[in-house]
């Protein structure tokens, strides 16, 4: 009991020090719609990512390219080939790094190529 008594103490002080900090970046262009999710936990950045295809003809997508840039040049990050689910969406949960540099006063430069066609959009802090 004395075990346990300790350990609901302790529990709540460990959570508390536990340091979390989340960041939603959003953008939009005629074709896309993009949010970013920054999420920093006990010193190491986490990216989530969610593409949204918002044209007329999303099964002529087969697939699409993206490449992300911060206004620093200091956080980079893509993929190629990559496809959107049936609602027209795309995730990645899986962007880590063990060094955080994304900063509050810190925009984004997405690039998403398909078909033939780019766009080229900020994505802002909310």
């Amino acid at each position: 009991m004395k075990k346990f008594f300790i350990l609901l103490v302790l529990l709540p002080l460990l959570v508390a020090c536990q340091e979390r900090d989340e960041l939603l970046f959003i953008g939009n262009s005629k074709n896309w719609s993009v949010e970013l999710v920054v999420s920093v936990i006990n010193g190491s950045e986490k990216n989530q990512l969610e593409i949204r295809y918002n044209g007329n003809n999303l099964n002529s997508i087969e697939s699409f390219d993206y490449f992300v840039e911060n206004n620093r040049r200091e956080t980079t990050f893509g993929a190629e080939k990559v496809n959107l689910d049936k609602d027209g969406s795309y995730r990645n949960n899986a962007l880590s790094s063990n060094s955080p540099s994304t900063k509050l006063e810190d925009t984004f430069n997405i690039t998403i190529n398909w078909n033939g066609y780019s766009e080229n959009f900020e994505l802002k802090k909310k």
